[in-house]
């Protein structure tokens, strides 16, 4: 993928672009806001690898005037803030992914991986798992031949789950992606549709929980 690096910090900068090169991606690194947006709107990337932190114009307002620009770009924030509201913020603003500082090379290599699968099935009509075939144009859903009617909310939560099998997704990501800002983050509202999911598409179980760490989907 061509990617777009927006990192203040040199050092971090360098050892991000260092490890995505070696990851087989084509880099370019800035290290201010105002340099990213005039680039991201020149050039085409595929994703753009993006700070919170920056001088100037921070991450969220570069992220902001993207989206008002019609950039769509993946992009995937870096920040050193935990905090719920800030990684909310950013998915809000249109952000596909965030990762929290300080974090594992290995970690970012494999979020940018799964961006870039999430981008090339951007223009696919379909998603499938196993005989699980979820239509994104007419939004139906078939367990083989066999139709399943979903509420909005289990066609959304199914969808994120499907356009990353094998991922395990935290019930807070879930509750981030699904719900936004709509919800207060009851962690039992994940439980009762992933149970919901469960009874209308799971034979053979395709849905399942990995202990301590969240819910994935892939083949039996």
């Amino acid at each position: 993928m061509r990617i777009l690096v927006v990192e203040d910090e040199v050092r971090l900068a360098r050892h991000v672009s260092r490890a995505l090169t070696n990851a087989g991606h084509e880099l370019k690194v800035v290290h201010d806001g105002e340099t990213a947006l005039r680039d991201a709107k020149e050039t085409r990337f595929e994703l753009i690898v993006l700070d919170v932190m920056l001088p100037g114009v921070d991450g969220f307002e570069v992220l902001r005037r993207l989206r008002k620009a019609h950039v769509d770009s993946r992009v995937l924030i870096l920040t050193a803030r935990g905090e719920l509201t800030d990684r909310v913020s950013g998915l809000a603003l249109g952000a596909d992914d965030y990762l929290a500082k300080p974090f594992a090379m290995q970690e970012l290599v494999a979020r940018v991986a799964a961006l870039g699968r999430r981008y090339a099935e951007k223009a696919a009509v379909k998603l499938k798992v196993a005989d699980l075939t979820l239509d994104l144009v007419d939004n139906e859903l078939h367990r083989g031949t066999r139709r399943i009617e979903l509420s909005v909310r289990e066609l959304t939560l199914l969808r994120v789950l499907m356009r990353e099998p094998g991922r395990v997704f935290t019930r807070t990501e879930l509750c981030e992606r699904v719900w936004e800002r709509e919800h207060e983050y009851d962690m039992k509202l994940v439980e009762v549709f992933i149970s919901r999911l469960r009874r209308k598409i799971d034979s053979p179980p395709l849905i399942h929980t990995v202990r301590h760490l969240g819910y994935t989907i892939h083949e039996p």
